[in-house]
């Protein structure tokens, strides 16, 4: 049960609609405008400390973590110096459109004009757009490739919140100190990093001055409280504030603020994303322990501190295009935090902090964070059974996790075994080892199903109607599948050169013009390095590229060799005339390629190895790529909700697909093509060799509510995620809600507010949601058994 203080503030979250907050806008551009002639380092640290002394603060009724990001409550901030232009040419409809819309105030849509017109042509965007080539710009255009990080920064890490909490910043500080003073002789290079470590003491600094801010507020609020309980709770605010981030937290309470200001702090500095927080109820267990076991907390007062922290994180959403509002549907922010597992001794991990998170998230129902549950079998099951009750609450939480693969999957990161199975999940499926990491995990998407549309078509794409890839031959002469096969390979690994170059473009100019110094300063290697992230100044530095369509393409291969060239039933080029003419006046023929051809989601081979190729064959050319920085590129099968708009830039296709239909969500099966039980589905996708996908493969399932109810549902789920994992699969998330109640949201959304569902690595509330991704979600296929 929530406490009526917990009630209040979820109520104000549910309540306020997601809004513009142009404060920081105005902030940075003041700043810009100021002649200097400092080092980039200290230019981004100045700029951070100029918006945590001048931003507006408040603290809200009944809250415990104080803390806010922008000047009103759940809206966002804008950041001109990372993208200008695209906001001029979005802001009209940013009120208005179905995706994520956002309140905007007349008079401020007035002056953020006048300010992004003074940083038109001269943002971090604009600069790298205007040095990325004409033949990538098209292929982004036309749906084949994206190239990540052109709005937003590389970084997605985990701060290393064991050191912090043993020494807090100031300790943070001595260490920068004692690198400076241990230098002897000043190069060009040591003047680099002691301009660095000069940097990170300015940032650190003004997060303390930050905290303390909030310290004088709420002593002030106290003075004025005519409510005991409240002014007491003021004055202990105060206290927190005082002491943390600056010094290590004595109590769940404090680590908790501690936690909540290292996160805000990053966003601010930043319009980023994707920044996890570790195994939680690992570093955070201790504080639990001691105040549960010297009495001053119960497990009651610490899971309101908890769902008052959900809430907060809830709150946090950046502004994005109206491309990416659909793409990232429901106003996400990948904040992924991991509980269970195993431990660096490979012991059971659980404990009692990691069933209070569990509770806290079944009581609170917040989108974010997404809770990431590590599944290993010596586990004691109490766990596993009260992760699996908020799945069948229909939560869309927690996703599970395979120790079994995950582990092995960071080791091909270069972790050793301990430091692998302390892995944690970052962004939506990703392992990566907290704290020692800084992985980019968004090199951008790379569309299977739209390179096969070029391969078939010679490289020409029949929507944009220009040469988009090779020309890799007339599809009326080839004579088999391998000559098809080798044309699309051909085209896969054009693409795959051309995104990665594109992309460490973009990278090696977030290096010089974009380095993140508060960021940097708080992740385990980068003091030693004297390098900040974006220059590899963490131990493990790689990124990961994603790939979409898998379903799409299998079956459209599978429907080749099955209706062309195994049954004869017509020629390559009666099929194309079918496909270019979006089966129009075909249906029949439409439904022969859809459903007399093995589909990818039965658990038939001849399909499944075809998924199985595409994955190879990306996996075997990533190799030949380093990144900026040097580091390994790591292949991820996931879209977001891009599949969807993707679908709007593919034409027709031989698995009976009409042109512009949305394409298969992630690593599942095309919607309503699994027709054999949710184990034969996690069958074909567990075919595709999951340690080749070594930055993780998201599946979807859906299952009917009225299915899994009792004891026995228990079992289905189980069952089900054991099958896979047993399989080798790395991640399964599952929707536990019935297509009526759905539709009854979409018609009565008022009734349904704090109905979530899970979208990809991360829940939405159903009702905030734009109806293409509300039907994308309906239409999944919804399981009634096993």
């Amino acid at each position: 049960m929530l406490t009526k203080r917990i009630e209040n503030l979820k109520s104000e979250l549910r309540e306020t609609k997601p809004s513009i907050c142009i404060e920081r806008a105005r902030l940075v551009t003041e700043f810009y405008q100021k002649c200097t002639f400092e080092s980039t380092f200290s230019r981004r640290a100045h700029l951070l400390e100029y918006l945590l002394k001048n931003m507006t603060i408040y603290i809200r009724d009944d809250e415990l973590i104080v803390g806010n990001h922008s000047s009103r409550y759940r809206a966002c901030p804008v950041y001109p110096e990372v993208g200008s232009r695209w906001i001029l040419e979005d802001m009209h409809t940013f009120d208005t459109r179905t995706t994520d819309p956002l309140v905007f105030d007349e008079n401020d849509k007035i002056e953020l004009k006048k300010i992004l017109e003074k940083w038109n042509g001269s943002s971090f965007q604009e600069i790298v757009n205007s040095k990325l080539s004409e033949e990538a710009l098209e292929a982004v255009d036309a749906g084949v490739i994206t190239i990540g990080s052109r709005n937003v920064p590389t970084a997605s890490h985990v701060a290393a919140f064991t050191k912090l909490f043993s020494m807090g910043l100031n300790g943070i500080i001595k260490q920068c100190r004692e690198q400076i003073a241990a230098i002897d002789v000043v190069d060009n290079e040591i003047q680099q990093k002691k301009d660095l470590w000069e940097s990170m003491i300015i940032s650190c600094q003004a997060v303390i001055n930050f905290a303390g801010r909030y310290a004088d507020l709420a002593e002030k609020m106290a003075a004025g409280c005519s409510d005991e309980q409240r002014k007491s709770e003021l004055l202990a605010i105060a206290e927190n504030c005082r002491k943390v981030p600056a010094e290590p937290p004595k109590n769940f309470w404090q680590a908790a603020q501690f936690f909540w200001f290292i996160h805000l702090c990053y966003q601010i500095e930043s319009n980023g994303h994707n920044h996890s927080f570790g195994r939680f109820d690992q570093y955070m267990y201790p504080f639990y322990k001691k105040d549960i076991e010297d009495g001053t907390m119960t497990d009651d007062k610490i899971e309101e501190i908890i769902e008052n922290l959900w809430i907060n994180i809830t709150s946090i959403f950046e502004l994005r295009d109206h491309v990416e509002a659909e793409a990232y549907a429901g106003y996400p922010m990948w904040i992924n935090l991991t509980i269970g597992g195993i431990d660096q001794k490979g012991r059971d991990a659980c404990n009692d902090l990691t069933y209070l998170v569990l509770d806290a998230t079944e009581n609170v129902q917040t989108t974010m964070p997404a809770i990431s549950f590590r599944y290993n079998k010596k586990e004691d099951y109490k766990y596993i059974r009260k992760a699996l009750e908020l799945t069948k609450k229909g939560l869309g939480q927690p996703a599970f996790f395979n120790d079994d693969v995950n582990i092995p999957l960071t080791i091909s990161h270069g972790a050793t075994i301990k430091e692998a199975r302390n892995y944690a999940i970052v962004g939506c499926v990703e392992p990566a080892v907290p704290e020692y990491c800084d992985f980019r995990p968004v090199a951008g998407f790379v569309n299977f199903l739209k390179i096969f549309e070029l391969t078939i078509h010679n490289g020409y794409d029949p929507i944009a109607k220009k040469q988009i890839g090779l020309k890799t031959g007339d599809i009326s002469e080839f004579t088999c599948m391998d000559d098809i096969l080798a044309a699309y390979k051909k085209q896969i690994q054009y693409f795959i050169k051309m995104h990665l170059n594109s992309y460490n473009m973009v990278s090696s100019m977030h290096t010089e013009i974009f380095p993140e110094i508060f960021a940097s300063s708080i992740v385990n290697g980068t003091i030693e390095s004297g390098k900040t992230l974006q220059a590899g100044g963490a131990k493990f530095s790689y990124t990961g590229t994603f790939v979409t369509g898998v379903a799409n393409a299998a079956d459209s291969l599978a429907a080749i060799e099955e209706i062309i060239f195994n049954k004869k039933m017509m020629s390559l080029s009666e099929m194309m005339q079918l496909i270019d003419s979006n089966w129009e006046g075909k249906e029949n023929y439409r439904l022969l390629f859809k459903n007399k051809a093995p589909k990818y989601g039965n658990n038939i081979d001849m399909v499944d190895d075809y998924a199985n190729w595409l994955i190879e064959v990306f996996a075997d050319e990533l190799p030949k790529y380093r990144d900026s920085r040097n580091g390994m590129y790591t292949l991820i099968n996931l879209s977001q909700s891009y599949n969807i708009w993707q679908g709007r830039r593919s034409g027709a296709t031989p698995d009976g697909r009409r042109a512009f239909d949305p394409l298969a969500d992630n690593a599942s099966p095309t919607v309503g093509y699994d027709q054999n039980g949710p184990t034969s589905a996690v069958m074909s996708v567990a075919k595709i060799d999951q340690l080749l996908v070594n930055s993780g493969t998201l599946l979807n399932q859906k299952f009917d509510p009225a299915i899994i109810k009792g004891e026995k549902g228990y079992e289905i789920l189980d069952t089900v995620i054991k099958t896979y994992f047993d399989n080798n699969g790395e991640h399964i998330q599952i929707n536990v809600v019935d297509v009526d109640t759905l539709r009854k949201a979409q018609k009565e959304p008022d009734k349904y507010r704090n109905l979530m569902v899970r979208v990809a690595g991360y829940s939405a509330y159903f009702v905030e949601l734009d109806k293409a991704v509300q039907e994308n979600i309906i239409n999944r296929t919804t399981h009634t058994g096993l």
